[in-house]
């Protein structure tokens, strides 16, 4: 049985497994990731040794010559690939209306592109998967043994390593077709329906992109520099595109690129034995480039839409450059979920995104493979050409086939953009502003401030003989307490409210306050207890009691996107007096503001809401990461900034009046309690992390073994 066949028959098998299982094919993902991890086996010991053979068995004027001809080469192979990938992107439908989703807990980390490409200490960056820097140690160590007189025996000992490492690549191939199996059986059986169907949007037009590139406009290339027909180098090449296809693993062609090329480049001039010997060191150094790894910007780019995250220009720079630097080495399907991981990394963009890309590898992988192994075969053979002055440089037959290739371009464009064939690209998953609390609780939620109370005795005998808790809250500090989108508070603190009123026994009154009146509102009894985000600071301890701390997170700045670069560094905001810092009136970020930045102008805002409006400024809001990531989800023009110094951390509580000891002991007591029974890690799970999934009742998975079930 061929390889295709079976690669074929374990697609219908896994497709037809997830389809009659469903859920139960959820035993199959512990496999399918050891299958991904079998396949990162050889991916670096090949990345290293061919770099270092490639590169150390040419001669100096011919490294030379393949530097000057390759640049010019793989700039125009990145061109295309750049061009197709926004082609694709305008292609995405768009949805105006869409809701924002796709909880972001922090700011992008700072890339520190030097640790990323310097090699300082090569088995730290081989341990902790650093390929960029693995990739320019080869070079360095290829140019090296390249300069040396006596490197035959090396050049020797490497090709023998070449060759077993090809040989467990091929032995890793044979159990492709297993592998691919429980792959898409778990996909399958476990994807959401309604998540398939706004993946396929994506999977159709990446599909039929590098398609396009691959079998219309490659070979006209060639076609162009040579006097190979398009057709013949299809034909001559079909069986690697097939392997490279069937494998989703590059890899295993070199062995049959390098023969194909030097068969090729033989009929062309047989008495060339110089361009036999420099096609293996052309096809390593190519192979290891970023060419079709590039396509994984397709689905960040699908990615904000999915998640109706806005990518501006600088972070479309950032993720070209932030790209390129990791697809360095990129050599298979573990080198791409490893590029994709640190991307998404760098942009602060949703984790859940990398099991979205995973859902589509079935359909995807071969294809991203396939572009690969004819950007690498037909690159290496031009530049191999090229150096050799084989090539022809004919222009108007250039120009005339560009202009062939704007035709289909055309026509495709016009038949997906005005014809809507496409489904648009909806993520239905619920943010945090969609939820609800559900209590059969008797609640009455005040607008204003009631009359103050009168209590003799400690305050948790009044709660009890009464049988209301009056709950201070303030909103607009999502996730802890927050209007929903039907106008009902909600949130962290809110969820405790109502728990904690449901343990006491009591109805549940929400009180609303201002943070400059909590111990004036608390002393009158006003209500009994804040619990909306309150700060524990060395002021509030003399005034107040506290409740034991339930978070303690990270200080944080919030600025308008454009400004972002001007926060970074705490020392430059300092002494930039133009610089302004934002703090909400009254709340202890006032006095941490004063604190961190005596010098810079300090604006005082009644309400968070006020900041979206402070775009034509340079200015930063101080603020704690968790409520900061919580707005700045419905405020994408605005970003978190973790600064290079900490600001330190900022302490919440829940606030009472003093001279309480029974309902002070009782909170403690019923905090740690809430905590042990999963009820404090669940509500962080959901408001806090946004796992919104977790309160939304789970349908079982359609299956046909399901539906036999229901009928029986």
């Amino acid at each position: 049985m061929s390889f295709a066949l079976q690669m074929v028959i374990a697609t219908l098998l896994g497709v037809l497994t997830g389809l009659f299982f469903g859920d139960f094919c959820d035993v199959f993902s512990p496999y399918a990731n050891a299958y991904i991890m079998i396949l990162k086996v050889t991916a670096v010991p090949y990345l290293i040794v061919t770099i270092v053979h490639g590169v150390g068995q040419l001669q100096k004027e011919q490294a030379k010559l393949i530097l000057k001809r390759g640049a010019l080469f793989i700039s125009c192979a990145w061109f295309i690939n750049i061009l197709m990938i926004y082609f694709i992107n305008f292609l995405f439908p768009s949805t105006p209306d869409q809701k924002p989703t796709g909880y972001v807990s922090l700011e992008a980390t700072h890339l520190n592109f030097a640790e990323l490409l310097i090699p300082e200490n090569i088995f730290y960056a081989l341990s902790n998967n650093i390929v960029p820097a693995v990739v320019v140690f080869s070079l360095l160590l290829g140019i090296a043994l390249m300069l040396l007189k006596s490197e035959k025996i090396l050049m020797t000992s490497l090709e023998q390593i070449i060759a077993a490492l090809t040989r467990i690549t091929s032995w890793i191939a044979r159990i492709t077709p297993i592998g691919t199996f429980l792959i898409i059986a778990n996909q399958v059986g476990t994807i959401d329906l309604s998540t398939f169907k706004q993946m396929g949007t994506y999977i159709v037009l990446y599909i039929l992109g590098i398609s396009f590139i691959v079998f219309w406009v490659l070979p006209r290339l060639v076609n162009v520099l040579t006097d190979i027909p398009a057709s013949k180098w299809l034909k001559e090449l079909s069986p690697i595109l097939v392997l490279a296809y069937t494998t989703s693993a590059v890899i295993v062609c070199l062995p049959y690129i390098i023969d194909l090329l030097k068969k090729t480049t033989e009929a062309i001039d047989p008495s060339d034995n110089k361009a036999q010997n420099q096609i293996q060191g052309t096809v390593s150094v190519v192979f290891n480039l970023p060419l079709g790894s590039l396509f994984i910007i397709v689905f960040v780019f699908f990615l904000s839409k999915f998640y109706n995250i806005v990518l501006t220009f600088g972070d479309q720079i950032q993720l070209f450059f932030t790209t390129f630097l990791s697809s360095l080495g990129s050599v298979g399907l573990g080198g791409w979920i490893n590029s994709l991981t640190f991307i998404l990394d760098s942009l602060a963009l949703p984790e859940a995104g990398l099991n979205l890309y995973l859902t589509t590898l079935p359909f995807t992988s071969g294809f991203q493979a396939l572009v690969s192994a004819m950007e690498v075969t037909s690159l290496a053979f031009l530049i191999t050409l090229s150096c050799r002055g084989k090539l022809f440089y004919r222009p108007f037959k250039l120009i005339r086939q560009a202009a062939f290739f704007l035709l289909p371009l055309s026509l495709i464009y016009c038949s997906i953009k005005f014809t809507h064939i496409l489904p648009e690209i909806r993520n239905e998953a619920k943010s945090i502003f969609d939820l609800n609390i559900s209590s059969a609780l008797p609640t009455e939620v005040l607008t204003s401030m009631p009359s103050p109370q009168s209590i003799e005795g400690d305050l948790f005998d009044h709660i009890l003989a009464t049988k209301r808790l009056r709950v201070g809250y303030h909103l607009d500090i999502a996730p802890f307490c927050f209007y929903n989108t039907t106008e009902d508070v909600v949130g962290y603190d809110i969820a405790f409210a109502y728990e904690l009123a449901y343990d006491l026994g009591c109805r549940l009154e929400l009180v609303p306050f201002e943070y400059q009146n909590l111990q004036h509102d608390l002393m009158n009894h006003t209500y009994d207890i804040a619990m909306s985000a309150v700060s524990i600071n060395e002021q509030r301890l003399k005034e107040i009691s506290f409740s034991y701390p339930y978070l303690n997170p990270r200080i944080v700045l919030i600025t308008p996107e454009k400004y972002r670069h001007k926060f970074v560094k705490i020392e430059k905001i300092r002494k930039n007096r133009s610089l302004k810092i934002a703090a909400l009136k009254g709340s202890a970020f006032e006095t941490l503001a004063n604190e961190h930045f005596p010098n810079n102008p300090l604006i005082l805002l009644s309400s968070y809401e006020e900041f979206a409006w402070e775009t034509n400024e340079a200015i930063a809001l101080l603020w704690e990461e968790q409520e900061s990531s919580a707005w700045t989800l419905l405020h994408r023009d605005h970003r978190v900034i973790l600064p290079d110094i900490s600001l330190g951390l900022d302490t919440l509580a829940y606030a009472i009046a003093p001279n309480n000891p029974r309902f002070l002991s009782y909170l403690n007591q019923w905090l740690i309690l809430k905590k042990a029974e999963g009820f404090t890690q669940k509500q962080y799970d959901l408001w806090v992390k946004g796992k919104t999934e977790i309160a939304i009742p789970q349908e079982p998975r359609w299956s046909i073994l399901s539906q036999l079930r229901a009928h029986r």
